[in-house]
Formats: structure tokens, C-alpha cells, sequence
């Protein structure tokens, strides 16, 4: 493949990579970048446009992108950086079998691909348990994502993002609702779909479509910021029955839920602070709502980190990629900005947050210096609410019931 291919030339036009005026605002705003990294969108913009034949440049550029969207935020000129990075990987990995640096080897990546094995027996549902109301077929479907494979994989970290997935059937099971969880869910795709392996992405957006279909899902409920871009924004372009299932982060259901009164929660008295997910905040546009559910707990102090809402730091690694010493330094920086606000409770919303910003306080040369506690807004919600007549032990009725 060269670097004049017309491919390039149509993303380089369709993402509007001609419109970059060589502010610098994506440079001097890129965390790769103030990490130490010699990496820069604008420079990369340039050499595709006017050097097009610095190649090895241009191909490691690609792949040291973190698709963060912080450039995006500050590009006055709308350039689509982080869905160029996404067609350059596809192209460069299917043309050239360029894949970057993966991290642990590409172990992650690989359970993936196993994912897109029709036959594939999995043992998916056994944390399922502990008085869980769901369901094998109905309209709502909670989508799992990979927790299960995470606390396997991490379990060296103590993480525990399987508590996510548990704590949101508790809250919609609050909320009367039965969710269909299907036991032969594949992964999302997205770490494949943003290292370029779109082939085996599209076998798994199929795949899971299938079993949508076959459990007669029309609503997909998810709390993984990527699960709600990969289902919502990109699967519709693989399978465009998709376009047809309504696809709902549960933050927003719960806002949604909660204020029409008649739920409160118990007070909780911490210093907490707030990680924007990359994929939530500035890829969704989701960064007053949970701030919105964690200010209805009583008496739990609020305090904004210094880079907060759209213009949020990084956890420092997206598609298990680039997980060098400058991510290190991204997540190490973000966990002293987390400390200054005197918090002891870090609150996000996205298990890869949680796996990499724990990874990170656990620096032998920081002597727990940057350790504090880490949960996700779900498990919080689901702790504090106050729960009544029972809700945990009883069956809950179905929102197809409801609207019978």
C-alpha cells in the first residue's frame, strides 16, 4: 500500500483533514503528546497532506493515537481525528498486517477473535446469582460486555468489574425490570474495531445480532461507554437491522427514573471525585448526567478534578494499546489531579478506567502515594439507594408486563 492510495486521500477529505489550519490546539492539548511522546495530530496531518512519503512517520503516528477525542475538543476547524485513526488502522492492518503495540501481548485481543467462533461454548452467566432477576427472551436485554473475562484476566489488580454488571441488574431490577442476559453474548468488538481487525468485529456484530433476534430483544440497556458507542454508532453500520433495537445507557435511564420521584438514597459521607470516561463525555456527550446522580446522594462532598466534563484527561490506554511509560504518566498525572481534590473515593463509569487508573496506583515507586479507592457510579447508585418491600429477593415484573 502507498501512502498516495486514493482510500487515504478519501479519509484524508471525508475527515476533513484539509480544513486543519496548523493551530497547534490538538498538539498542545494531546495527552500523548505532554506525556513526552513524539506524537502530534497536526504533524501528522501535515505529513499526510504535504509528505506523503514519510511513511514509517506517518504508519507509527497511527498507532500512537489514544482516539481520546481531546484534539477534537479543541480543533476550531471540526476535524474528525480519532475516525481517521480508526480507517488508517483498518487499512494499514489489512493491506500491510500492521497492528501496533498491544498490550499483554495481545492476550485480550485474542479472546475476541476467539469470540467469533460460532460454536464457541461459553460459561458466561455463572456470576449470576444472589437473588438477580433476569430472563431468557423479552423485549429489554442488559448487554454484559466483557466484565467477565476482565476480572479473570486482572485478577493480579483486584478489580472487580464483574460488581458492575451485578449492580446493574440490582438497580433495574429496582426498577421492575427483567432484563433478558444471554448467555451467548460475544464481545462488543470495539478493542478490534479500533486496532483495525474489522473483519472480526463484523463477525461479531452478527453474531450478537443473532441472539438479539433469537431472544426477541428490541431495547439494549448497557453501562460500558464503549459497549454504547460500539452498539449505537457502529454496529448499525455492519448490520443495519441494528438501527431498529433502541440502545440506552443506563445512566441516563436511571436519571431519567429517578426523577419522577419516589426513590432516595442513603447518605454517604466521602470526599469523592469524578473520571470522565473518554467514550462517555466527549464521544456521547455524557458528562452532566452522572454528575447528576452522584450529587443525590446526601451529604457526599463533590469536588471537580482541575481537567473535568469534556475536557477530562485520559486514563491513558484505549484497545488494550500504547500502554507504555508515557500512559504511565498520563494515569499517574490524572491520579495526582484525582488526590489534590483530597478525595477518597474516585468515582467513573467505564471498567477500562477502573483497570488501568488501579493498575497505576499500584507503582512500587510511588510507595501508595496514589492509591485511593476506585468504583464505578453504578456500584454507588446501587449501594446508596434505599431499597424497600424487598426489591432485592422478590421477582421484579417485566416492562413488557408494565405495559401490558
Amino acid at each position: 500500500m502507498r501512502l498516495d492510495d486514493p482510500r487515504i486521500k478519501g479519509f484524508i477529505r471525508d475527515k476533513s483533514l484539509f480544513m486543519c489550519l496548523e493551530c497547534g490546539k490538538c498538539s498542545a492539548s494531546c495527552p500523548r503528546m505532554l506525556s513526552g511522546k513524539e506524537y502530534s495530530p497536526r504533524l501528522l496531518a501535515h505529513k499526510l497532506i504535504a509528505e506523503p512519503d514519510s511513511e514509517s512517520f506517518i504508519e507509527n503516528s497511527v498507532w500512537e493515537c489514544l482516539t481520546c477525542g481531546l484534539c477534537e475538543e479543541r480543533c476550531p476547524s471540526g476535524v474528525q481525528v480519532s475516525r481517521f485513526i480508526m480507517e488508517m488502522r483498518t487499512l494499514l492492518a489489512g493491506t500491510k498486517g500492521l497492528k501496533g503495540y498491544r498490550s499483554h501481548d495481545g492476550a485480550l485481543h485474542s479472546w475476541m477473535r476467539l469470540m467469533t467462533s460460532p460454536d464457541l461454548e461459553q460459561n458466561r452467566l455463572g456470576w449470576l446469582g444472589g437473588g438477580l432477576q433476569v430472563a431468557q427472551s423479552g423485549p429489554v436485554a442488559f448487554f454484559t460486555g466483557c466484565a467477565p473475562y476482565f476480572d479473570v484476566f486482572f485478577s493480579g489488580i483486584e478489580v472487580n468489574t464483574l460488581s458492575i454488571v451485578r449492580d446493574s441488574i440490582r438497580l433495574l431490577n429496582f426498577l421492575e425490570i427483567v432484563p433478558v442476559v444471554l448467555e451467548k453474548e460475544r464481545c462488543c468488538g470495539h478493542d478490534l474495531l479500533w486496532t483495525g481487525d474489522r473483519e472480526n468485529f463484523e463477525a461479531l456484530c452478527r453474531l450478537n445480532y443473532k441472539e438479539f433476534q433469537a431472544a426477541g430483544v428490541e431495547e439494549i440497556i448497557v453501562s460500558c461507554p464503549e459497549c454504547y458507542q460500539v452498539l449505537g454508532q457502529y454496529m448499525p453500520e455492519v448490520v443495519p437491522g441494528m438501527k431498529k433495537l433502541k440502545v440506552t445507557l443506563l445512566s441516563d435511564l436511571l436519571r431519567r427514573e429517578i426523577s419522577k420521584g419516589g426513590i432516595t438514597f442513603k447518605p454517604l459521607k466521602r470526599r469523592v471525585t469524578y473520571q470522565d470516561p473518554c467514550r462517555l463525555g466527549r464521544m456521547a456527550g455524557s458528562c452532566e448526567t452522572p454528575r447528576a446522580l452522584i450529587q443525590m446522594i446526601p451529604e457526599m462532598a463533590f469536588k471537580e478534578m482541575k481537567n473535568s466534563g469534556r475536557s477530562a484527561i485520559c486514563c491513558g490506554n484505549n484497545g488494550f494499546i500504547n500502554c507504555d511509560a508515557y500512559s504511565k504518566r498520563i494515569q499517574v498525572e490524572r491520579l495526582q489531579e484525582a488526590k489534590a481534590t483530597r478525595s477518597d473515593l474516585l468515582i467513573t463509569a467505564c471498567p477500562k478506567c477502573m483497570i488501568h487508573l488501579t493498575c497505576a496506583m499500584r507503582d512500587p515507586y510511588k510507595h501508595g502515594s496514589l492509591s485511593m479507592e476506585i468504583r464505578d457510579l453504578v456500584s454507588v447508585l446501587a449501594d446508596q439507594i434505599e431499597w424497600s418491600k424487598g426489591e432485592e429477593a422478590i421477582g421484579a415484573k417485566t416492562r413488557s408486563e408494565k405495559h401490558a
